[in-house]
């Protein structure tokens, strides 16, 4: 088998009492919510993948905000075949500007969402699992692994 292992960053911008999500329009997870990112460029570190996939995606600066690494998450589709090796972060901003994702990289609708609120929508099932970790204060690092067989079937997880 020919092995397609992507690495990549997502980030979760916070608010005050909100966060920032992304409603996904292209596959994996296509028309759920979700939080900005995507694969690291050659010669980048996970926090520069996350600088720069958050400025593209939605127009907003994080280089001089918070970063902090609260999960490192193994997605394999078996069915793709693709590997995705993911470093979640959270990021604080003391000031919001407008939303002004990059014309080449529109990758959904952006919204922010009081964190009250998402138990309400559509988020990936991965997503879910890392949550209660990116929301806490206390920064600490969660491990997990999933497997599916398409997109929407979990075969295994794996909770470090």
């Amino acid at each position: 088998m020919t092995s397609n292992i992507v690495i990549g960053s997502l980030g979760y911008v916070f608010h005050n009492d909100r966060v920032l999500l992304l409603k996904r329009a292209n596959p994996p997870f296509q028309g759920y919510w979700s939080a900005p990112g995507g694969k690291m460029d050659y010669g980048e570190s996970p926090q520069e993948c996350c600088i720069r996939e958050i400025h593209e995606e939605t127009g907003i600066d994080i280089a001089n905000s918070s970063l902090s690494l609260r999960a490192i998450q193994t997605v394999l589709d078996v069915a793709v075949p693709i590997h995705w090796q993911l470093f979640i972060f959270r990021i604080a901003l003391n000031t919001v500007t407008d939303l002004n994702p990059h014309p080449d990289h529109l990758e959904g609708e952006l919204r922010w969402f009081d964190v009250s609120d998402l138990a309400t929508i559509p988020r990936p099932y991965t997503d879910r699992q890392h949550w209660g970790n990116v929301l806490t204060e206390t920064p600490s690092i969660w491990q997990g692994k999933f497997v599916y067989d398409t997109p929407d079937k979990l075969d295994d997880e794996i909770i470090y």
